[in-house]
C-alpha cells in the first residue's frame, strides 16, 4: 500500500473512527484500526464490536492495500504533525503496519494482519431507510440517552427504544426512576419498522460524530435484525442491538394534572443549582423540594419554591414567580434528574405538571409536546 493524502483529511477521519476503537478489549486486535486503500480514497475502520464506524477520506492512491495500525498511536502522532501533506506506505519486508512520512518527520507504526480484523457487515443502499437532518436526530438523542440505566445487568434499561411509525420517530429511555421520550414527525409517512433497543452510549458516541448539518439515513430494520445502521456522507456507523422487551412508556406518563405550573426556564435552572448544592448529606441525597403556591385571587402571583437542606452545612431555598393553576402542592424530587432535564430543553419557559407527593411529575418545553419527561418522586421510593 502507498497513498499520498491531506494530513487534514486524514486527522479528521481518525477522529471520527477513533470513537469506536476498544482501547480496553481483550482483544489486541481492537486497538488497531483497519485501513484499506482503494481507486482514489482510503477507507478507516475501528470497532469495539458494540459499535463499528468507518469513514472514507479521499486520497491518491499509488498502491492499493490493506493494513492495520495501533489506533490511539496513529491519531496522536497525525495531530503532532505540521506539514500539509501526508504519505502512508507499507513497512518493508511485508510487515503489518505503516511507515508515515510528512516533510522530513518518518515513523514506523507496527500494526497487525488485517485479515484477523472483524469483518463488518454492510447495508444494502435499496434497504428502506428513514432520512433525518442530523440536527433533529442529535437533539433526539441528547434528549433521552442521559435517562438510561448505567448498570449492565439490566440491558433494556441501558437501551433507548427506537420507535418509527407511519410518520412519526419516536426515541425512549428509562432508568425506572424516571422516562424521557422525544417524538418527532418524519417526511417519511410510509417508512415503519419494528422497535429496536439501542444501548444509550453507542447512541451517545453516535451524536459526537454527527455533522452539523446534512441528513443522515437510518437503517432501523435491517435482514440482521441485531444491527442497526445510520449513513452519512462519507461515514457509516453501526451499533448492535439490545435484547429484551421495553415497558410500555406510554402507560407511565400521567393522564390528567391537577397542577399545572409555568415558570421561567433559566430561573429554575438557577434554583436547583443552587440546591444541589444543599442536597447532599449523610442521610440523602439530591434531595430538592418542590414547594407550588398558587397566587391568591389575581392579586399576587403564583410561586414555585426549590429548596433544600444539609444536615451538616444548612439549608437554602429559592423562590420564583410562576403561572400556577391547580392547588398547593409539595413534591420531593432527586434534584440531579431536575437539572439533567433542564439543560436540554431550550424554551424560555417550562412546564411542570403535576398531582401528588406520591405520584411522578412531568417536565416539558412550554409550547411543545414533542419532549415529555416524567421523573418519580423521592417520596414514592421510601
Amino acid at each position: 500500500m502507498k497513498v499520498n493524502c491531506s494530513r487534514q483529511d486524514l486527522g479528521r477521519g481518525l477522529s471520527i473512527v477513533n470513537h469506536a476503537a476498544g482501547s480496553r478489549s481483550s482483544l489486541p486486535i481492537l486497538s488497531n484500526l483497519l485501513f484499506v486503500a482503494e481507486t482514489d480514497k482510503i477507507k478507516l475502520t475501528a470497532t469495539n464490536l458494540e459499535i463499528t464506524i468507518t469513514c472514507e477520506i479521499p486520497a491518491t492512491v499509488l498502491e492499493p492495500g490493506s493494513t492495520t495500525v495501533p489506533a490511539k498511536l496513529m491519531n496522536d502522532y497525525i495531530n503532532a504533525l505540521t506539514a500539509v501533506e501526508t504519505q502512508l506506505e507499507s513497512l518493508p519486508g511485508g510487515a503489518h503496519g505503516l511507515r508515515v512520512r510528512s516533510l522530513g518527520s518518518e515513523a514506523n507504526m507496527r500494526g497487525m494482519d488485517p485479515a484477523e480484523y472483524p469483518s463488518r457487515i454492510l447495508i444494502d443502499a435499496n434497504e428502506p431507510s428513514l432520512s433525518l437532518e442530523t440536527n433533529i436526530i442529535k437533539g433526539m438523542i441528547a434528549q433521552t440517552f442521559f435517562a438510561a440505566a448505567t448498570d449492565d445487568a439490566r440491558p433494556v434499561f441501558t437501551s433507548v427504544l427506537a420507535r418509527a411509525r407511519e410518520g412519526k420517530l419516536t426515541f425512549a429511555a428509562a432508568d425506572t426512576f424516571r422516562l424521557a421520550v422525544s417524538n418527532k414527525i418524519t417526511e417519511s409517512t410510509e417508512y415503519s419498522a419494528p422497535d429496536v433497543l439501542i444501548p444509550a452510549r453507542s447512541l451517545n458516541e453516535l451524536s459526537k460524530i454527527l455533522p452539523a448539518e446534512g441528513a443522515v439515513q437510518c437503517y432501523f430494520s435491517t435482514p440482521n435484525r441485531n444491527q442497526v445502521f445510520f449513513k452519512m456522507p462519507g461515514i457509516e456507523f453501526s451499533a448492535q442491538t439490545s435484547e429484551g422487551q421495553f415497558p410500555n412508556f406510554e402507560t407511565i406518563i400521567p393522564k390528567e394534572t391537577a397542577t399545572r405550573v409555568i415558570v421561567g426556564s433559566d430561573d429554575v435552572r438557577a434554583a436547583i443549582k443552587q440546591a444541589l448544592l444543599f442536597s447532599k448529606s449523610d442521610t440523602s441525597s439530591n434531595i430538592v423540594s418542590l414547594i407550588v403556591t398558587p397566587g391568591s385571587h389575581g392579586l399576587t402571583p403564583g410561586a414555585i419554591t426549590l429548596q433544600a437542606t444539609n444536615d451538616e452545612f444548612g439549608d437554602a431555598r429559592k423562590v420564583i414567580d410562576a403561572t400556577v393553576d391547580g392547588p398547593e402542592v409539595t413534591i420531593l424530587f432527586n434534584g440531579k434528574f431536575l437539572a439533567e432535564v433542564l439543560n436540554v430543553l431550550s424554551a424560555n419557559q417550562i412546564i411542570f405538571e403535576l398531582n401528588s407527593p406520591q405520584t411522578p411529575g412531568i417536565v416539558k418545553s412550554y409550547g411543545d409536546d414533542s419532549y415529555i419527561h416524567v421523573i418519580m418522586p423521592l417520596y414514592s421510593r421510601r
